[in-house]
Formats: C-alpha cells, sequence, structure tokens
C-alpha cells in the first residue's frame, strides 16, 4: 500500500511508527532500534500494546480513543515502553491520525529520553517492584481488551486455575467461567457502577473443579466513554465458600436421614405460608410417624433404629415431587409439605408412600430383620396457618386418628370436622 514519503520516514533519524487500529503496518529503522529490533517482520501486524509497559497502558490506550477527525492530534507525552529485548525505555511520544486511500491511519512519533533524565536505575528498581508485586501477589491481576479478550494476566492464574499465561492471553475472560453468562454480569455491573468490589464468580479449574472468586475490577474507558477494557483482581475464596455452606448444612440439615433438620423444615415452611398469602394455592402438610419404632431401639438398639430411619427416608424421598419439603421432626417422626397440591392427588402421593413402605424388610445384624410401617396424618395447610403450629396441630391429630385405627394407615384433618381415612385412587 502506498502511504506516501516512507522513504523520508525510513531514514529519518526519529522513531516513526505508522498503525492501523493500533496494529504496527510500518515502522522506520530508528524505531526498530528503540525496540531492540533490527527486522521490520519482528514487528508488522502487531498491537503496539505490546510493548507499552504495563502501568502505562491504560495513558496510551486513552489516547488512541483520544484521536477523532475533530482532534487528530495528541500532545506529547512520556511513556514507557517495554522492548523485545525486556529492557524498559522512556519516550515522548506525540501521535496523530488521518485518513489515506479511505482508510484511517494514526502516525506515532517519539524521542527517546532515558539516558537525558537519567532514568535507568529508578526505572529498574521501579519495574523490579512492579514484577516482584505482579508475580508473588496472592490475588491473580487480570486485564481484557474491548472485546473482553484477556490481555494480561499474573502467573498466579496457574497456582489458582492450572492455566499458565500462554494459555490464558487472547482468550475470551468468559471461557474460563463455570457459566458463560456470568462473566456478561460481571461486565454490565462494571459498566454500570463504573468498578466493582468482591463481586461473587464462579470459575473452572483446568482440571474441572469449581474454583469461587471474589473480583475487584474497574472499566477502562476512552475519551467518549466507550469502553475500553476492565482490569482488576480475582482472589479465591472457594475455602470461605466451601465453609459457610458446611455450616448452613449443619443448620439445616439432618445427616443421618439426610433430611432437613426440625428447624430448618419449620422456616421454610414459614416462608412457604408467608408466600400463600399473596398467591393462594392448594397444599397439605403431612406428619410421618414410624409404627412400634420404640419396640425396634429396645429389642435391636440404636444402631437397628438408624437404619430403619434411614431407609424411612429413602422411600419416602423416591417418591416425592422435586416442589415438596421433606424434613425429620425428631424421633421417628418426619413431615412433608405438599406445594401447589390438591387433596385427590395428595392422597395419591401419599398411598404410594404406604404402599411401598409397609411390609418392606430390613435386614438388621445376623438374621434378623424388622418389618417398616408408618401411619400418616394430613391436613390442608392454609395462609391463615400463622404460626405453623396450628396446622401442625392439626395434623398430629390426624396421626393419632390412624393409629387408632389400626397404624399403617393415612388420615385425613380437615379445617372443620373430624378426621377421616381418605380414599386412594
Amino acid at each position: 500500500m502506498n502511504l506516501g514519503g516512507l522513504d523520508v520516514l525510513r531514514i529519518c533519524p526519529s522513531p516513526h511508527v505508522i498503525l492501523n487500529k493500533r496494529r504496527i503496518i510500518f515502522l522506520n529503522t530508528a524505531a526498530m532500534a528503540l525496540l531492540d529490533g533490527s527486522e521490520a517482520e519482528e514487528f508488522l501486524h502487531k498491537d503496539i500494546i505490546e510493548f507499552v509497559h504495563p502501568l502505562d497502558q491504560e495513558l496510551v490506550l486513552y489516547r488512541f480513543s483520544a484521536l477523532t477527525e475533530s482532534h487528530p492530534k495528541n500532545a506529547p507525552t512520556l511513556i514507557r515502553l517495554r522492548t523485545r529485548t525486556g529492557a524498559i525505555r522512556a519516550v515522548v511520544v506525540s501521535s496523530a491520525t488521518t485518513r489515506v486511500n479511505g482508510l484511517r491511519i494514526d502516525l506515532a512519533s517519539g524521542t527517546e529520553v532515558t539516558e537525558l533524565l537519567k532514568m535507568d536505575a529508578a526505572l529498574k528498581a521501579s519495574e523490579e517492584n512492579f514484577q516482584r508485586l505482579f508475580e508473588n501477589m496472592h490475588d491473580v491481576f487480570y486485564r481484557t481488551n474491548e472485546r473482553q479478550e484477556l490481555v494480561m494476566v499474573g502467573p498466579g492464574s496457574m497456582r489458582m486455575l492450572g492455566y499458565t499465561v500462554e494459555e490464558v492471553l487472547g482468550r475470551p475472560a468468559a471461557d474460563f467461567y463455570l457459566v458463560p453468562e456470568e462473566r456478561s454480569l460481571v461486565v454490565e455491573a462494571i459498566q454500570k457502577h463504573g468498578e466493582i468490589r468482591d463481586h461473587p464468580a464462579r470459575l473452572r479449574h483446568k482440571d474441572g473443579r469449581v474454583v469461587h472468586v471474589a473480583i475487584t475490577s474497574r472499566a477502562l474507558k476512552g475519551a467518549g466513554g466507550e469502553l475500553l477494557g476492565v482490569e482488576g483482581i480475582f482472589r479465591d475464596v472457594t475455602a470461605e465458600v466451601e465453609a459457610k455452606a458446611a455450616l448452613t448444612r449443619l443448620a439445616t440439615w439432618d445427616d443421618l436421614t439426610d433430611t432437613l433438620n426440625r428447624r430448618a423444615f419449620l422456616e421454610q415452611t414459614g416462608k412457604y405460608i408467608r408466600h400463600l398469602r399473596r398467591y393462594p394455592e392448594e397444599s397439605l402438610l403431612v406428619i410421618v410417624d414410624l409404627d412400634h419404632f420404640k419396640a425396634v431401639n429396645d429389642r435391636f438398639g440404636h444402631l437397628a433404629g438408624d437404619k430403619v430411619l434411614r431407609t424411612t427416608a429413602e422411600i419416602i424421598r423416591d417418591v416425592l415431587r422435586s416442589t415438596d419439603l421433606f424434613g425429620r421432626l425428631g424421633g421417628d417422626e418426619f413431615a412433608i409439605v405438599f406445594r401447589k397440591c390438591c387433596p385427590e392427588e395428595g392422597y395419591d402421593i401419599l398411598g404410594r408412600i404406604l404402599s411401598r413402605i409397609c411390609g418392606t424388610e430390613v435386614a438388621l445384624s445376623g438374621r434378623e430383620h424388622v418389618c417398616l410401617s408408618v401411619s400418616l396424618g394430613a391436613t390442608p395447610l392454609l395462609a391463615e396457618d400463622q404460626p405453623t403450629a396450628l396446622a401442625l396441630a392439626r395434623a398430629d391429630r390426624a396421626l393419632y386418628w390412624a393409629k387408632a385405627q389400626g397404624r399403617g394407615r393415612c388420615a385425613f384433618a380437615p379445617i372443620d370436622g373430624e378426621p377421616f381415612l381418605p380414599s386412594y385412587p
């Protein structure tokens, strides 16, 4: 392509670089020497940002974005370049933009002032400090371009995610998220607020496991407010998240039967009742009580009793729908909330629970075994059941009526009237 005047620029003693979309399409001999190169092929088609010191990249990106037809020139400024060999050079750079044959090109020219300012020692110390911090910081620094591709990342990425820096650079940041759409939410939050602090996200380690991180980042913007990229750090908080989840499980789960514990079940039932106030729907509360459980404990011991409880809970859980609540109230007593469930559908589910449990044999130590049997007490669950004890009292009344009728059956307690044995489909 004939850009005009290239022969003059080629022999000019001052460094000159011509760019298209930040990519180098021409540089003269002085510019090659400044960047410790000898052949144009070592630089052509590369992003000029690759040769700018990381601490000055944001400034250079801003200056490029400020070049427009109405503002075609930038005033000289001092920046630091990093050459092919890693040396740091201080250069006073000015830039301008124009169009040649309809193509926008940017011209940057500079004067090296490293020796003049006697900055070698200071620059080296600054670079060493930066590299030491960059390489040893526990958090991982990253920077993306306007397309959200990673253009800079700290070596801590290997420790945290199992990827080398070379494996990461140039790839979309979303590639490393457990759910790529989560990256869009991060960028949207940064664009909206300008920055985020300790934003939770889930990344995927190279070996497939999930890494929970807290992200602190800010937007890099051009003169017109356009997004040039994002930079920030992410910190591994997996241990904290897992510890919190473990504490939550301890506070809400019954490990023996793998169900909600009493506190969590009543809490979630209370929330659901409040939901019913705004969105009424038919629902049922059921209490499940093992028949003759005390006799099993007394005769065979608590380990046998635990096995009976686990087996009963497994059978019930297999029958329930994904929307139902299931928890252990204590001892040999469980409770179920059938959400969005009419009595007829509830009777069908309860009938299946009874048919699967009653008569099931549980093998114990030696040649011993016990036959399972449960009694069920059901009642409608209403928005007016505050506190939850009101509904529990009705279900309990139905339960004891079922036991009085011979156990191994289900009784239903309406809002008004006496309990009765429902007919199953």
